[in-house]
C-alpha cells in the first residue's frame, strides 16, 4: 500500500517503516523547531538532532495510545516534543552547573502543563484546550506549543501584550481546574489521578 499524509496515521499504528520516513517527511521540520526553541541556545545541533530522534522514537512506540482525531495529531507529536525537549533542557543545565533565567521563566510558565503532559494524557488536555475560546486557543498553542514569544503573538493579533498574558493566565487557571476535575473523577473510579499543582 502507498503510505501518504492521508493513511499515515493507520500506518504507524500497524508499525509500517516506511510510514515512520513519511512522519519525518511531513513533520521532521516542525518537530525540529519546537526542539529547537527549547534547546537551541546551547549551540549544539548534535543535541538538538539526538532529542529529535528520541521523539521520532517516542512517537513511534507510544503510537496506539493515541486515540484523538487525526486532526489532533500535529498538536500531540508537538506535546511530545515539546516535553521531551525540556528534559533535555534539565540535563543540560545540571550539567553546566548553571540556571538561565529565561530558562526558570519557561518552566514556571509551563507548570501546569509540564506536570500534567505525558503520552497517555496528551490527548485529554487538547480536548480541553479546544474547549477554549478560538482566540485563547490560538494564543496559548502558540505560546506554549510553538514557543513563539508573548510580544511576536501581540503583535500578529494585534492586541496589546498585557491582553495576551491574561488569556494565557485565565487558560492556565481553565486547564488546572479541568485536569483537577478529572483527576478527582478518576480518583473516585479508583484509577491513578494525574497529578496537579
Amino acid at each position: 500500500m502507498k503510505i501518504s499524509k492521508d493513511n499515515l496515521l493507520p500506518q504507524l499504528k500497524s508499525k509500517n517503516p516506511k510510514a515512520l520516513d513519511l512522519l519525518v517527511d511531513v513533520y521532521g521540520n516542525l518537530l525540529y523547531k519546537v526542539i529547537y526553541n527549547v534547546i537551541g541556545s546551547y549551540g549544539d545541533t548534535g543535541i538538538v538532532e539526538e532529542c529529535l530522534n528520541d521523539v521520532l522514537l517516542n512517537i513511534w512506540n507510544n503510537i496506539n495510545k493515541f486515540s484523538g482525531e487525526e486532526s489532533k495529531f500535529p498538536k500531540w507529536i508537538c506535546v511530545i516534543a515539546k516535553y521531551k525537549a525540556i528534559d533535555y533542557q534539565r540535563k543540560l543545565s545540571k550539567a553546566r552547573k548553571t540556571t538561565d533565567i529565561d530558562d526558570c521563566v519557561l518552566i514556571s510558565d509551563l507548570s501546569v502543563e509540564e506536570e500534567l503532559i505525558n503520552e497517555e494524557n496528551s490527548t485529554e488536555l487538547l480536548k480541553y484546550i479546544d474547549l477554549m475560546e478560538p482566540l485563547d486557543k490560538k494564543i496559548f498553542i502558540t505560546r506554549y506549543f510553538l514557543d513563539e514569544s508573548i510580544n511576536n503573538i501581540a503583535k500578529s493579533l494585534n492586541l496589546a501584550r498585557g491582553s495576551v498574558d491574561s488569556r494565557l493566565s485565565r487558560g492556565r487557571r481553565f486547564l488546572k481546574l479541568k485536569l483537577q476535575a478529572n483527576s478527582k473523577e478518576e480518583y473516585n473510579n479508583g484509577k491513578q489521578p494525574v497529578r496537579v499543582l
